[in-house]
Formats: C-alpha cells, sequence, structure tokens
C-alpha cells in the first residue's frame, strides 16, 4: 500500500480528509493507511517524531494518529511541539498505543490529545472518531475563512467610502464658510458633493450586486447572442470613459458573429472588464477593442493603456477580495470582487477569461472568448 514513504498515500482520494499516520513500525501504518483509504482518506505516513514534524510542515493534515511510543522523540513530545507552532496549534490529535493505562491515557490529553485509541483498535471505532475530529477540523477551518473573509471585507469596505466621506465633508464644510458671492464656487462644491455621493451609491450597489452573483449558483439561460450585441455593451461605456477623457474604440465584424450564453452574465463580465480597463486607465488615454473569430472560438479583447500587473498580481487575480498593486487612477472604489465573480461567471457559461500585460505597449489585454455557434434562430 505504501511505496514510498516521501509521497502522500492514495493521493488520488481527498475527499473525506488528509490523515498523517505516525508511527515506527510501518506494518502499524500500512494497516492504519489500509483501513483509512478505503472510506476515502489520503493518507500521509511517517515512520518517526521527528519525520512526522517534516511531514505536517510541508503540509498541514486535517489530523494526526499518533503512536505514543517511538525511539528518539514520543508521541507526547511530538504532540507538544505541533501545539507549540501557532500553525499548528489547532491540528487535531488521537494518540493510538497499546498502553492503557490511566497515567499514559491523562498524559496523551494533557500533552494535547484530543483522544485515544488502545491498540489493538476496533475498525468501526477508529472510523467514527477519525471521521469526528476530521468533519470538525474542517468545519473550523471553514469558520475561520467566513471570519477572515468578513474582516477583509469590512476592512475593504471601510477603506473604499473613507475617502469619498473625506471629501464629502470637506466640500461641505468649505461650502459653509464660503462668503455669499461666491456662487460659482458654491456651485462646484455642490456638484462635488453630488458627484461623490453618486460614485459612493455605485460602489455599495455593485458590492450588493457581486454578493448576490456570488450566491448565485444557476448557470443562466443559454441564449444566441451576436457581435453587434457585444458592441453596443462595450460602446455604452462612452460616457463613463470621456469624465476621464478617455476614448474607447470598439471593432467588430460587419457580418455578425454568433455565439451562446446568458445575456445577464455576459453583461456583467462585460462591465467587470470595460469597467476596470477605465477605472485603471491614465486620463487622455484610450481602451482597444476587438471582437474577432479564431478558430471556432470568439474573443472579446479588451486592453487599455494603464500600469498592467505584477507577476503577483497575476498569480491571484480572480482570487476574492484581491487588492492589486494598480490603484484606480479617478479615485474610483474598488470591490476586490469583480474579476473574481467575472471568472465564475465565464466558467459556468462554458467561456474562457484571462488577463495578462500587453507585450507591445504598457497596459494589460482581457480576453474574453466564447464558442461560436451557427445561426438558427433569431439572436437573443
Amino acid at each position: 500500500m505504501i511505496d514510498d514513504a516521501s509521497d502522500p498515500l492514495n493521493s488520488e482520494t481527498t475527499v473525506r480528509g488528509v490523515v498523517l499516520v505516525v508511527d515506527d513500525q510501518m506494518q502499524n501504518i500500512q494497516v492504519v493507511g489500509t483501513v483509512l483509504t478505503r472510506e476515502g482518506y489520503e493518507v500521509i505516513p511517517a515512520t518517526s517524531g521527528v519525520q512526522a514534524l517534516q511531514r505536517v510542515a510541508a503540509r498541514v493534515p486535517d489530523l494526526v494518529l499518533m503512536d505514543v511510543v517511538m525511539p528518539e522523540m514520543d508521541g507526547f513530545a511530538v504532540c507538544k511541539r505541533l501545539r507549540e507552532n501557532p500553525n499548528t496549534a489547532n491540528l487535531p490529535v488521537i494518540f493510538v498505543s497499546a498502553a492503557n493505562d490511566t497515567e499514559t491515557v491523562v498524559r496523551g490529553l494533557e500533552a494535547g490529545g484530543v483522544d485515544y485509541i488502545t491498540k489493538p483498535f476496533n475498525k468501526a471505532e477508529l472510523l467514527a472518531r477519525v471521521r469526528t475530529q476530521v468533519d470538525l477540523q474542517r468545519a473550523r477551518e471553514t469558520t475561520a475563512r467566513i471570519m477572515r473573509e468578513r474582516e477583509s471585507i469590512v476592512s475593504m469596505v471601510a477603506h473604499d467610502l473613507k475617502n469619498p466621506l473625506g471629501a464629502i465633508r470637506f466640500s461641505a464644510q468649505t461650502l459653509m464658510e464660503l462668503p455669499p458671492d461666491r456662487t460659482d464656487t458654491a456651485s462646484e462644491l455642490t456638484n462635488h458633493i453630488i458627484n461623490t455621493s453618486d460614485q459612493m451609491l455605485k460602489f455599495i450597489e455593485r458590492f450588493l450586486s457581486h454578493r448576490a452573483q456570488e450566491a448565485e449558483q444557476a448557470r443562466g439561460t443559454l441564449v444566441q447572442i451576436s457581435t453587434d450585441q457585444i458592441k453596443e455593451m462595450l460602446a455604452s461605456w462612452h460616457p463613463t470613459a470621456k469624465r476621464k477623457n478617455t476614448t474607447i474604440s470598439v471593432a467588430a465584424p460587419e457580418i455578425p458573429l454568433l455565439t451562446s450564453g446568458d445575456i445577464m452574465t455576459v453583461r456583467q463580465i462585460i462591465d467587470n472588464l470595460i469597467s476596470n480597463a477605465v477605472k485603471f486607465s491614465p486620463l487622455g488615454s484610450h481602451i482597444a477593442c476587438q471582437l474577432h473569430a479564431e478558430g471556432n472560438f470568439l474573443h472579446i479583447d479588451i486592453e487599455d493603456e494603464g500600469p498592467g500587473f505584477t507577476e503577483s498580481d497575476l498569480a491571484r487575480i480572480f482570487q476574492d477580495y484581491t487588492r492589486l498593486s494598480a490603484r484606480p487612477t479617478g479615485g474610483e472604489s474598488s470591490t476586490g470582487l469583480g474579476l473574481a465573480i467575472a471568472k465564475r461567471g465565464a466558467t459556468r457559461m462554458g467561456a474562457g477569461l484571462s488577463i495578462e500585460n500587453r507585450t507591445e505597449a504598457q497596459g494589460c489585454k482581457a480576453r474574453l472568448s466564447f464558442p461560436l455557434v451557427a445561426s438558427e434562430t433569431t439572436p437573443a
């Protein structure tokens, strides 16, 4: 069952959980490993306390089944080392030993073990205790992840609303101190307050929309969509770009091409991509959009003249709540959710979405790709 002690056992089976089995007798590891792998667990073997710590440093499992009596470093010492490490302080450890006296059991629990099983073990009992601890550990990890995400959301929202709120307060205070005859300045400040408030409302609307999309699991209704429709979606951003003295060009085939997708999801993806292009482009720049066929696919390319992305940005660009190194050039807000949701939306429709830096000039290129379809019915 174990070909190489340096590799996880049955690494293809990871559904139920990952269990590190520590015992100085390989035969014991094989017995326990066979029981666990047949139930869908991935098993990582370690034949000493030192090797167990090395295994955990390379990959933290969901649970450790730990022998007590081992040379050099016994199971109690290994467990204490795990508890001293912040990364493994909450990793559940079940001791498995032939010693069944009360003193040894108490020592195991005091060392940080969550349970104690005596050898020879009962298969059903072993699986029940493993299942309980793995499920508890995964529940704890899920809860911790949700809490981190919520803290990230609160921090992000507070950060993105702080600046516009400060600007509104400054304009209002200045407005109060203006002499009555400064009507032109008063008008400018009033417009600034209105525009900034509108930006804040749009930010909140986008944020709530993104959260709603996040909860939406349905694939959507697939209909035929023409390049003319996509061209209109892109062209609708002309007024927004104009406020930053930015121009948008849209090149599309004279004879419309057809693809299929959920019309609302396609619009949301297009809006996210072109919104980012406008948001991160310098004032007075140009955004080039091109719709073209290549093989059996329709590509929608959006190229901007912004700063582009670092390698670190590109590696995590489709992750939730990602803050990239580039910042909006017009003080716009960013939720860090748009590209992650766009990627999931594209995947649900069987489309492709990629982001890369331009090679021939500064800026980045976003590409949304759909399979072409033959014209059978009228486009949506």
